[in-house]
């Protein structure tokens, strides 16, 4: 009975020595290939113990159009082309819109809606899950960006001026060097210069020549348009036109932008032209509002006069 307890007892402590090695090796193992490993090995080893590892894959966020109307162009590099619906737009391309056209851009998968009337154009800039960085190079554009805290919208001007906000429904135009930013919901933090003002709901704002940003002011419920006609008009002009609006306000003459100085003051020689009877002034509020004024030409020995004044107001429910 002895040599069979021996036998016994030297595989007892074989099998002991045999479970301490592959514990030490399963440990050697996690450690060489688990916690020390390149993200693939270890993801694989994680598998192996059961766990479930989560993908960090992080999608491409574009710039998607959703609506086009009239005549619209991108460019993606040096050539423009017809934008269409579907189009999705890289950092760095640009869009302009035409005479009584406008575009309607989705950023990413939100909600979101960034629109460009006529005679505007942009150029996306950045565009991650955190940021959304758009340039506005002339016109203007409306905005209604749903909110988010984890993420914000910039809309830039080339004079360093910065409209900022997590959630709003705003429009910003740029004029020359003149931009303007009124907020019909939320609010947009106006940034030049190194000072910053506070948009609110029903309130507006305006920059010049990249300076501070004036105080915000409640958006006007009327639009003011003063225009008068020189009786010492040139007879090759078809009527010579000078005239008052807000700080701000976008004015144009026979659908042509006319330069608006710091006062609100303007002036418009429009030359006579074959079939031009009348010529249409416009004056359009940061907000939106709008003014139309129509004087006929002036006739040969005369003065001109008024034909028609016309209101129209833009909803913003």
């Amino acid at each position: 009975m002895k040599p069979s307890r021996d036998s016994f007892g030297r595989a007892l402590a074989l099998g002991l020595v045999l479970v301490a090695l592959l514990a030490l090796g399963g440990w050697l193992f996690f450690e060489r290939f688990g916690a020390g490993a390149p993200p693939r090995v270890a993801a694989a080893v994680s598998t192996l113990a059961g766990s479930r590892p989560v993908p960090a894959v992080v999608q491409d966020v574009r710039a998607t159009v959703v609506e086009v109307t009239g005549s619209v162009e991108w460019a993606h590099g040096e050539a423009w082309k017809a934008l269409r619906e579907g189009d999705e737009l890289s950092p760095d391309d640009a869009v302009r819109t035409g005479p009584g056209a406008r575009v309607d851009l989705r950023v990413g998968d939100e909600t979101s809606r960034l629109s460009l009337p006529e005679r505007s154009e942009v150029r996306v800039g950045e565009v991650t899950r955190a940021v959304h960085n758009i340039r506005l190079e002339r016109g203007r554009i409306d905005v209604d960006y749903r909110g988010k805290q984890d993420r914000v919208l910039r809309v830039l001007s080339e004079s360093g001026t910065v409209a900022e906000t997590h959630e709003a429904r705003f429009t910003m135009l740029r004029n020359g060097a003149m931009v303007a930013v009124a907020t019909r919901g939320g609010s947009v933090k106006l940034s030049s210069a190194g000072v910053s003002v506070d948009v609110g709901a029903g309130q507006q704002s305006v920059v010049f020549d990249g300076a501070q940003p004036l105080a915000a002011e409640p958006i006007p419920l009327q639009v003011l348009l003063k225009v008068a006609a020189k009786a010492s008009a040139a007879e090759s002009l078809c009527v010579s036109l000078s005239g008052k609006v807000r700080v701000g306000t976008e004015v144009f003459v026979e659908g042509e932008p006319a330069r608006v100085a710091r006062d609100g003051s303007f002036h418009a020689d429009v030359p006579r032209r074959q079939g031009l009877s009348q010529v249409k002034v416009v004056a359009r509020e940061p907000g939106g509002e709008m003014s139309e004024t129509l004087f006929a030409c002036r006739p040969r020995g005369g003065p001109p006069r008024t034909e028609s004044v016309k209101f129209r107001w833009k909803e913003t429910n």
